[in-house]
């Protein structure tokens, strides 16, 4: 025989809270959540009958009629008076003189579980064994919770001269399951990069659905040397902020030259010079151009390379292929200074970015009179009272014409001045007049003097010129001899010579 009885669980029906983010979106239809409810049964087999005091088994079989899972299933069993428990299969967790709880677990829609225990009843009548079931069902209605999240990136040029305008190149993203709202992308860029003083504006976008991406672009002008910097904040509703930057290396082309060298030099004499052209910028500069042009007062004679040369506007010119940031490049020359006066030479130099410098340098060619003189006569020996006659040679080896030129001859107390036309005498100093002397020129003056003593005489002459602190000199000695002087040089020869 058997008994058999049927519980039916209870539905629990689990509320989710919204979150904020949701809330804030458009809501979408609702959802209708329904459920079945699990059905057991219980049946217990027990012997049709037993004698007192031998033991017994009873089966209880739990079965999940319905089409729901039946979750915590626990079946409690109730012992009449006078039955002791002996054993079960499956362990009870519970034992007492009167009741014996045993956990099923969860149990699915069809399934079947069984339990043996083993009885002895101590009197006579029939055993009436009470089983209950406990369970629970429960169902659950889901809302789809989603999150936007966006994410910024920023590019743009490396490098970029200055002057030149500047684009940066920035992405919104939304990389959540939810659409943002009110998106707002706000550039931070320097004000002095502002294009005639355009404020560069934020973007704003009322929406950005999910996986979408909306690429915008800011234009400003490198004015600033060394770096540009580019700085965006994107921001949207129940959203956090997010932040992006990009640096652009502002490269500064410059060009310089400077040409030096002789500062002052004298008619025809030849002058150095140095022609430097260099890149203190920090970008490679193209096709640099550099050209020289030399004054009249110059002539060229030694060029260090070979140059393109326009003879009527004397201009020298270079051209280099590529100048590298603190490279240089020189070139030197010779000239011949041909004409007096301010020689001014003007190098220029230009590269491809329109770029020019220049420089000057000036040179002062300048002459003096250099007047040089020179004393003579014609005779080894001259016999004393014996006329001599000497010749005073004087030249300009100058650039410059030596306006007044006085020439000075000084005699020794041994000799005497003979009157000469155009000179003067004063006690041993003979005179001549002041006279012009062209550069290159030479002039050539005569006096005679006579000899009164034997010996060597120094005869010196002197010029003075209007530009020269002191005067030149020069001096030649003269030998005059005598009977006396004869036999003492013929002594020194040979002591046994005697005059006749």
């Amino acid at each position: 025989m058997y008994r058999s009885t049927v519980l039916a669980g209870f539905v629990v029906l689990v509320l989710t809270s919204l979150s904020p983010a949701v809330r804030g979106q458009v809501r979408s239809p609702e959802l209708n959540t329904s459920s079945t409810v699990p059905v057991i049964s219980i049946e217990t087999s027990v012997p049709g009958e037993i004698n007192i005091g031998a033991s017994a088994q009873f089966v209880i079989s739990v079965k999940n009629a319905g089409k729901s899972l039946a979750e915590g299933v626990s079946i409690q069993t109730t012992l009449p008076p006078a039955v002791v428990f002996v054993d079960a299969d499956p362990d009870p967790s519970v034992t007492n003189e009167s009741l014996i709880q045993f956990e099923i677990g969860d149990l699915p829609p069809g399934a079947v579980r069984r339990i043996t225990m083993e009885l002895i009843p101590q009197k006579t009548g029939p055993v009436d064994l009470q089983t209950k079931a406990f369970f629970s069902a429960s169902t659950q209605s889901a809302l789809q919770v989603r999150q936007p999240e966006i994410a910024i990136q920023c590019t743009g040029p490396e490098t970029a001269q200055i002057g030149e305008t500047v684009t940066f190149r920035v992405l919104l993203k939304n990389i959540g399951d939810g659409t943002a709202q009110n998106v707002v992308l706000a550039p931070q860029l320097p004000e002095s990069s502002y294009i005639e003083t355009q404020i560069p504006r934020p973007a704003k976008l009322a929406s950005l659905p999910a996986g979408e991406t909306k690429e915008f672009k800011f234009t400003v002008r490198a004015n600033q040397p060394e770096w540009l910097e580019g700085n965006f904040v994107a921001t949207a509703r129940d959203n956090r902020e997010v932040r992006c930057s990009h640096r652009v290396k502002i490269l500064r082309p410059e060009l310089r030259v400077e040409v030096d060298g002789t500062r002052v030099s004298f008619l025809t004499m030849e002058g150095e010079y140095e022609v430097r052209v260099w890149n203190p910028g920090d970008t490679v500069l193209r096709n640099v151009r550099v050209a020289l042009q030399v004054p009249e007062g110059l002539q060229v004679t030694t060029l260090s390379e070979e140059a393109d040369v326009d003879q009527t506007r004397r201009i020298y010119s270079w051209c280099l292929l590529a100048l590298n940031p603190g490279d240089s490049h020189s070139i030197q020359l010779k000239t011949k200074a041909v004409k007096l006066g301010r020689q001014v030479q003007l190098a220029v130099a230009m590269a491809d970015v329109q770029l020019r410098a220049e420089d000057d340098h000036l040179t002062h060619v300048i002459s003096r009179p250099d007047v040089d003189v020179a004393v003579n006569n014609t005779k080894e020996a001259i016999a004393v009272g014996e006329p001599e006659q000497f010749t005073v040679s004087v030249v300009n080896r100058g650039s410059r014409a030596a306006e007044t030129v006085a020439v000075t001859v000084e005699l020794p107390e041994g000799l005497q001045a003979i009157a000469t036309d155009g000179s003067t005498t004063v006690g041993q100093q003979i005179n001549f007049p002041g006279f012009r002397l062209n550069p290159g020129e030479p002039k050539v003056l005569t006096f005679r003097a006579i000899g009164l003593a034997a010996g060597d005489h120094a005869v010196r002459a002197s010029v003075e010129t209007d530009f020269a602190a002191l005067p030149t000199i020069a001096e030649t000695v003269v030998y005059f001899y005598d009977d006396e002087e004869l036999l003492r040089i013929a002594q020194e020869l040979d002591a046994a010579i005697q005059i006749r």
